[in-house]
């Protein structure tokens, strides 16, 4: 949607206006467009911040930029996490239980093996 450009002279008139006290000329307004019909949301998103290393932020990285190069589009970081996490919501990852991180990597692993 354009916005509305109000200038000061619109909006105060020119100086001589002010001084004089005459009124300003009332500029035309600008034509309305119509918007396009609103998406329909998927469902509510959330923002949430995910704390990688360096070889992590690089991976993802490398993913996003071979979809590109191999002829697809680019895709971002978020949309690939937003992938892997769609995913693993259509496995049986057992959680219960986990006490530290390596438990969870080899886990998640060895679900991604069956």
């Amino acid at each position: 949607m354009k916005r509305a450009r109000i200038t000061e002279e619109i909006a105060y008139g020119t100086a001589l206006d002010r001084l004089t006290g005459s009124n300003p000329p009332v500029a035309p307004p600008e034509p309305r467009q119509t918007a396009p019909p609103p998406e329909t949301p998927r469902s509510a998103m959330i923002k949430l911040s995910v704390f990688l290393n360096h070889e992590e932020d690089a991976y993802l990285e490398n993913l996003a930029s071979t979809a590109k190069f191999s002829g697809g589009k680019k895709l971002s970081k978020t949309k690939l996490i937003e992938a892997m996490v769609r995913a693993f919501r259509k496995t049986e990852l057992d959680v219960r239980g986990v006490k530290d991180d390596q438990e969870l990597l080899k886990r998640v692993t060895a679900q991604l093996r069956q």
